[in-house]
């Protein structure tokens, strides 16, 4: 009996899914060349040569030079894959939008003397949940609280983040959680004043284990170490020294930020705070690491309390070990 194909909307999978994602998808990890730029050895045909396959991030396109062609996402996925365009399309959807498709067949038509042709049942297909959007707040980058932290204004704006005057970030720095695509997903508000509780106030309902701040700055495949920190200011303390950071927003991690880390094919470091909660949580956190196969190695914080305390020269040289 003859299957009929479910449609796919096309043009959304060539807006949303990147070469980024499919690398992350495949845990393919290839040099950095600049901004937008990737290359190593082609990971379809399997070559020795470590400047055959290139990615160009910002056209959204590969090449391999010696065997392979290039081409789109799609492409890609069907020279890896051996799949039709249709076949590598509907494995992009089930793996990125985590909504399975499964092809329906036609009912039977009932036996009659005069046949009727019946029109092909075609499944819809689900929708895939939309990110909210979060209104951008006008906020002061120039704060003297964050000039006690030692971030100025321009690193400040580069973070989006700045002191608010008004809504339920109101006297508090607002730092927004971005995702990996660039999207706003939620602020967190840090209090400024001691007698302003919480110290850190998220929007109701919204999880931060399901997320790492500074995701968005994580180019899959790049040389260079990401710190893996607790809190928002140490992340941008290294930052800020030219080197990678993402933080927990806590001192546990979960499956999905494990997910996340495990996609950006990295290595990492992990430097947890140096108080009796960080040395707690810092085996465990190796535990999970190590269970997820995800490359690292631990900085253990012995002198100073917090990753925000250490200096340029000591950060380069952790990361150059």
């Amino acid at each position: 009996m003859r299957q009929y194909k479910p449609y796919l909307d096309i043009p959304k999978i060539k807006a949303d899914i990147t070469m980024a994602h499919i690398l992350s998808y495949y845990g393919i990890g290839l040099r950095q060349i600049n901004d937008y730029r990737l290359t190593g050895c082609c990971p379809i045909h399997k070559g020795d040569n470590s400047n055959a396959f290139h990615v160009d991030l910002k056209r959204n396109i590969f090449n391999c030079f010696t065997h392979c062609g290039g081409g789109s996402i799609f492409d890609f996925v069907m020279k890896k894959e051996g799949l039709t365009f249709y076949s590598a399309a509907l494995k992009i959807w089930n793996i990125f939008y985590n909504t399975q498709i499964h092809i329906q067949l036609p009912s039977q038509p009932h036996q009659t003397s005069q046949r009727r042709k019946t029109p092909p049942q075609v499944p819809q297909v689900p929708q895939v949940p939309q990110v909210p959007r979060v209104p951008r707040l006008n906020l002061q980058p120039d704060h003297p609280y964050l000039r006690r932290r030692n971030i100025s204004a321009p690193l400040a704006k580069q973070f989006q983040m700045g002191y608010c005057r008004y809504g339920i970030m109101k006297n508090r720095i607002a730092i927004p959680i971005i995702d990996s695509r660039n999207r706003i997903l939620a602020y967190c508000g840090r209090a400024v004043e001691d007698n302003l509780t919480p110290k850190y106030l998220f929007p109701k309902n919204f999880r931060k284990s399901h997320h790492l701040f500074n995701i968005q700055s994580i180019t899959p495949g790049g040389q260079q170490p990401v710190f893996v920190v607790e809190g928002f200011f140490d992340c941008i303390h290294i930052v800020k020294t030219g080197l990678t950071a993402i933080a927990l927003m806590g001192n546990t991690v979960s499956s999905h930020q494990l997910t996340m880390m495990k996609r950006a094919t990295r290595f990492y470091i992990l430097m947890l705070d140096g108080d009796e909660a960080g040395r707690y949580a810092t085996p465990r956190i190796e535990a999970e690491l190590k269970r997820y196969h995800i490359p690292f190695r631990t900085i253990h914080l012995i002198d100073v309390k917090e990753p925000e305390q250490l200096d340029e020269d000591y950060l380069k040289m952790t990361a150059h070990r």
